[in-house]
């Protein structure tokens, strides 16, 4: 099992309890309520020791499109609420020490958000859909010899 493997299965039995779909791999479709992760960098070595290990990152985003309002309603307040709630639940990951598998040869330090709250990063007006983004980031330490 690769890292983009593990970190699918993951998340995905979040995306099914939050949206009732799948979550896609490295695709965001144009829909409301769908729910992406698209891979910014896997194995970025990030230190390296003298024992031969290294501590290195899995980057990525997680790309949810919801409904958007240009009306005076809390729709687009829901939506951010929405994903402010899934970078909660990752940082509840965090905290319980609840990781993906990356196999025996790592050890996962920390999962983090790399924001304090999601960005808007795009509106189909045509549409109605806006696009919010988490970035986040695995840290893990590749270890060399078993002693």
């Amino acid at each position: 099992m690769t890292k983009h493997d593990a970190v699918k299965a993951f998340f995905e039995p979040k995306v099914e309890e939050l949206c009732g779909d799948i979550l896609n791999f490295n695709f965001s479709p144009e829909s409301p309520d769908s729910f992406s992760l698209v891979t910014q960098y896997s194995d970025k070595v990030l230190k390296r020791y003298v024992c031969g290990d290294e501590q290195k990152a899995y980057g990525f985003s997680i790309i949810i499109v919801k409904a958007y309002s240009s009306g005076q309603d809390d729709l687009n307040l829901e939506a951010m609420n929405f994903a402010q709630a899934f970078m909660d639940w990752l940082e509840d990951q965090d905290r319980q020490k609840n990781y993906p598998d990356f196999g025996e040869k790592c050890r996962i330090q920390k999962m983090e958000n790399l924001q304090n709250m999601p960005n808007l990063s795009g509106v189909n007006y045509q549409e109605g859909l806006a696009r919010y983004m988490i970035q986040a980031r695995i840290v893990y330490r590749t270890i060399a010899n078993d002693f």
